[in-house]
């Protein structure tokens, strides 16, 4: 009798270490799957950082371009120029220009929550950053871009009544001629106007705010895409 017992105790003992070594095998190859789950999104995540900074880069050339034709009207109604109505109609164009605004991906970052594959991420200052970047950086940057974008629709609509300005825009920063005048009837009263004087101080803050948000946009991107880098390496 105790012959069988020790014979049973050890076939039971031998299985069982036998399915607790499968069980360790198995999670060790679920958490390996797991985290090469992790490190492609990681890797996705850092080729849309690459395409947002890319998109930032353009939006800062669009904006420096505006403003400086902001200043180039301001000078020229301060009499420190003497524009031709062309070049008054262009420059006033390209202000309205800035009606264009940067709008991030963020399909990757909401992947990861879904999944839960951002716990597997093992950088506490990474995951810190993301979540400041997404829940907190960019909405803040939404709400700005709508009030911005409600001025520059509010401007440009005043162009299209006071000027029965028709012109297009092309947003590839690389090309020639990126502002084409279709027509218009220049409207001294209305250029020289108060109002329009207004316009063009507001849009002047509104544009050195606007740049000053892409920048820090574009420092807090690059942080995080070194921060990824160094997660999967």
């Amino acid at each position: 009798m105790k012959e069988y017992f020790v014979k049973y105790s050890f076939e039971f003992i031998v299985i069982f270490l036998g399915i607790l070594i499968s069980l360790y095998f198995e999670g060790a190859r679920q958490d390996r799957f797991e985290n090469e789950r992790k490190n492609k999104s990681i890797e996705q995540l850092i080729n849309v950082i690459d395409q947002d900074i890319i998109q930032i880069d353009n939006f800062i050339k669009l904006q420096e371009m505006s403003l400086e034709s902001s200043n180039t009207l301001y000078d020229n109604l301060n009499g420190e120029m003497n524009l031709s109505n062309d070049k008054i109609m262009y420059n006033i164009s390209s202000v309205g220009r800035a009606l264009k605004s940067f709008f991030p991906q963020e399909g990757i970052f909401n992947q990861l929550i879904s999944s839960d594959l951002i716990k597997r991420i093992k950088s506490e200052t990474l995951k810190t950053k993301l979540f400041k970047l997404f829940n907190e950086d960019l909405q803040r940057h939404d709400v700005h871009t709508k009030e911005y974008d409600n001025f520059f629709l509010d401007f440009n609509f005043k162009l299209s009544v006071n000027f029965f300005l028709e012109h297009n825009w092309e947003t590839d920063v690389n090309k020639a001629n990126q502002i084409e005048i279709l027509k218009y009837r220049f409207n001294k009263n209305f250029y020289e106007s108060d109002i329009f004087f207004g316009y063009l101080i507001e849009s002047r803050k509104n544009i050195k705010s606007y740049l000053d948000e892409l920048n820090q946009l574009k420092t807090k991107y690059s942080d995080l895409r070194s921060l990824c880098l160094d997660e999967i390496q």
